[in-house]
């Protein structure tokens, strides 16, 4: 017998969603579900644009309101661009539907603390998009973390650098507005170096920061030129509970550089990885006990449960993708009363946190 369907609607059809789609349609085929996930509905201001490549999908163009009038979705994933979340993700949470929203939630601490608040509320579940939270290396390092694999940790340093508006000739887009954003590089991938911060250590509070903006305008593609009024590349240094510290650093111009490291520096050793590259985390110890140490992180049952998220090494769609798959493996679960891992999804309410800290970074002087 078929497994039952479970009904998804993605709302928004740029490139992100893409990715959303392709986890969703290969995950019955990389790990065994108990539900069949299915994408019936695309919501999107561009109906005519999309209607071709809603058709290979299977799905439906909807308005909004006409999706959540329908009552046989189940789950909906927003995806559109950071300034229709409040908007879009609002109408869900208040509808009382099952909500997956990618980060940030909101342009702005304030439109994040409303959308955190209904969640709060809403009698269904959320989730929002870090999907760092399940690379492999991070759910191993958590793990290694946990059986104390470098002791105290004294200082870590997390970055997130991609290259892809280096060239000053690349046209403007809205992730390069404030208006539209809410923030640049740190808001787009520093939010997530955060994030991991307060799930491995505790609520960070920010100690210095600088951040800049090195292209300062853009082709508009239309013959004229558009300022860009976010930052390119942002520095922070942070504080940790227990007077720990950490330093992030986010940027989008660091072309032939692209990695996302991770490196953690303990009193018994360190913890290094570059969670991009798939591989896992390299432990040194100073006494040579790694092997030990693994052992005891490999028979932790958090990090067993997060591992059946992800696909499995040999169906692996890539490292970025995995994430996303994971993800939603975890909220489409948690959608069916079944949560593998309770207490790491993360919520609304940890994005709204998150996107506090990272608007102090921003706000600071350059």
């Amino acid at each position: 017998m078929n497994p039952p369907e479970l009904r998804v609607c993605l709302v928004g059809l740029g490139s992100i969603a893409r990715t959303h789609a392709a986890a969703l349609a290969a995950l019955p085929t990389v790990r065994p579900l108990p539900f069949r996930p299915l994408l019936v509905a695309i919501v999107s201001d561009r109906p005519t644009e999309v209607a071709g490549d809603a058709a290979v999908l299977g799905a439906r163009v909807l308005s909004l309101d006409e999706a959540l009038a329908d009552a046989t979705i189940d789950a909906f994933d927003v995806t559109s661009s950071n300034d229709r979340h409040l908007d879009q993700a609002g109408a869900i949470l208040r509808a009382g539907r099952p909500l997956y929203l990618e980060k940030p939630i909101g342009r702005t601490p304030a439109e994040a603390d409303l959308l955190a608040a209904l969640a709060a509320t809403s009698p269904a579940p959320s989730q929002a998009g870090f999907v760092t939270r399940y690379a492999a290396a991070v759910i191993e390092v958590h793990a290694l973390l946990r059986a104390g694999a470098i002791g105290e940790l004294r200082q870590a340093r997390l970055g997130l650098f991609h290259g892809s508006y280096l060239d000053p000739a690349r046209p403007i887009s809205w992730r390069q507005q404030a208006a539209r954003a809410g923030g640049g590089a740190m808001l787009d991938l520093g939010l997530h170096l955060v994030d991991l911060l307060r799930l491995l250590f505790g609520e960070p509070v920010l100690l210095a920061a600088r951040h800049a903006t090195f292209v300062a305008e853009r082709p508009d593609g239309r013959g004229g030129r558009a300022p860009v009024d976010v930052d390119d590349w942002a520095w922070a240094e942070i504080g940790l509970p227990g007077g720990r510290r950490a330093t992030v650093e986010a940027s989008r111009v660091s072309l032939g550089a692209e990695a996302e490291p991770l490196e953690l520096y303990g009193s018994e050793g360190s913890l290094v990885a570059d969670l991009e590259d798939g591989r896992p985390p390299r432990l040194v110890r100073f006494d040579g006990r790694e092997a030990e140490f693994r052992r005891r992180a490999a028979a932790d049952p958090e990090l067993r449960a997060l591992a059946d998220l992800r696909p499995p090494a040999r169906l692996t769609l890539g490292p970025f993708v995995d994430g996303h798959a994971a993800g939603l493996h975890h909220f489409l679960l948690r959608v069916r009363g079944r949560d593998p891992v309770p207490g790491f999804a993360p919520t609304l309410a940890d994005s709204a946190a998150a996107e506090r800290l990272v608007a102090d970074i921003t706000a600071a002087p350059g």
